[in-house]
């Protein structure tokens, strides 16, 4: 009896380690699309100034497409649970559906990657290029002002692939940040009585509605970069009006103008 206990015990953690190293080698596959759509709209420079490497790209998206899978996989089960499932599918039950051959044993999964597909293309849409977000921030600060919040070699030459790749981790970072809003919002049971009667899907969601998570994670993503661009540039006009009145005192209190600028943009 211990012996068949103990067997038991290995055959599911044998299967557990399969299906995590199954999930994470999917979020590793999508986060590798994403790179190289993103590789083709920043263009090679651009992109290397961001993250040096295609695989250190690969390894900031992963956990947002890691997301992408975990919120297709809840929404999927969902729906294999739904008894309506049917009656608002054209009279399909799941497994009609979402699968293929007999009996659709692949449903699920064809579900899963659906979701987690459509979800990552629509942020990748609306991912913004991170070398015009800093000419934004260029225009918005004036050129010197730019320059000394980001450079960081002899006459700060630098200064916009230092912004670039800074920006681009802000980006991966809100993107990240929005996900786990968005997972606390696809599983809050009272959502759809705060959302005017839709569901998480129907709120943000497009066409078939598959897409709903990336919508989700894209618009307040977005709605987060334009708070910190704003900021940043507003924090850049207050310490060159601050550095000018007192450059000593400036010095003395901030050391450099790039930590002036952080200063005043994190404090709001």
């Amino acid at each position: 009896m211990k012996r068949m206990f103990m067997t038991a015990i290995l055959v599911f953690s044998v299967a557990a380690a399969a299906a995590t190293a199954t999930a994470g080698s999917d979020a590793t596959k999508n986060a590798s699309v994403s790179c190289t759509a993103l590789r083709a709209k920043m263009g090679a420079t651009a992109f290397s100034q961001a993250y040096a490497t295609f695989g250190r790209c690969v390894s900031s998206l992963a956990p947002l497409e890691q997301q992408n899978l975990n919120s297709a996989n809840a929404a999927c089960t969902a729906e294999q649970n739904d008894s309506n499932f049917a009656a608002s599918h054209g009279g399909k039950t799941f497994d009609q559906f979402y699968g293929t051959g007999k009996k659709g044993r692949n449903a699920f999964g064809n579900c899963v990657s659906t979701k987690a597909k459509a979800s990552s293309q629509a942020e990748q849409q609306a991912r913004p290029n991170p070398s015009r977000t800093c000419r934004v921030l260029r225009s918005g600060m004036g050129a010197l002002a730019f320059a000394q919040t980001y450079g960081k070699n002899a006459r700060d030459k630098n200064a916009f692939g230092k912004c670039v790749s800074k920006t681009a981790h802000s980006q991966t970072q809100n993107e990240l940040n929005a996900a786990a809003s968005c997972r606390a919002e696809q599983s809050d049971a009272a959502f759809t009585a705060s959302h005017s009667g839709k569901t998480f899907a129907q709120f943000y969601g497009t066409g078939d509605l598959s897409n709903a998570f990336g919508k989700c994670v894209s618009a307040k993503a977005s709605a987060s970069a334009q708070a910190q661009q704003q900021a940043t540039i507003k924090a850049a006009k207050a310490c060159v009006a601050e550095q000018k009145s007192n450059p000593v005192a400036f010095k003395a209190k901030y050391g450099t103008f790039g930590h002036c600028v952080s200063a005043h943009a994190s404090s709001g």
